[in-house]
């Protein structure tokens, strides 16, 4: 037997991906190509704060970058 499915409140949408909600499982799920993350409603505020700072902290060190990797030695610059 399949598992039940319920409906799902479209919530946001663009190009990237989209996030739905559903209300029976109080569940979020955010789409993103190929990968499907599933997270409560709490999760998601924070998830959406550790975002949010991600994306404040890479503009500052692109704004910055050089006082960042100056006195970096070269070996802890590779990926």
């Amino acid at each position: 037997m399949s598992p039940k499915k319920h409906p799902q409140i479209l919530l946001s949408e663009n190009q990237s991906g989209s996030v739905g909600y559903c209300e029976s499982c109080h569940v979020v799920e955010l789409e993103i190509g190929a990968i499907s993350l599933r997270v409560d409603e709490q999760s998601l505020e924070m998830l959406s704060a550790l975002l949010k700072d991600a994306a404040y902290r890479l503009n500052v060190y692109k704004k910055e970058k050089h006082r960042f990797t100056q006195d970096l030695p070269k070996e802890l610059m590779l990926h």
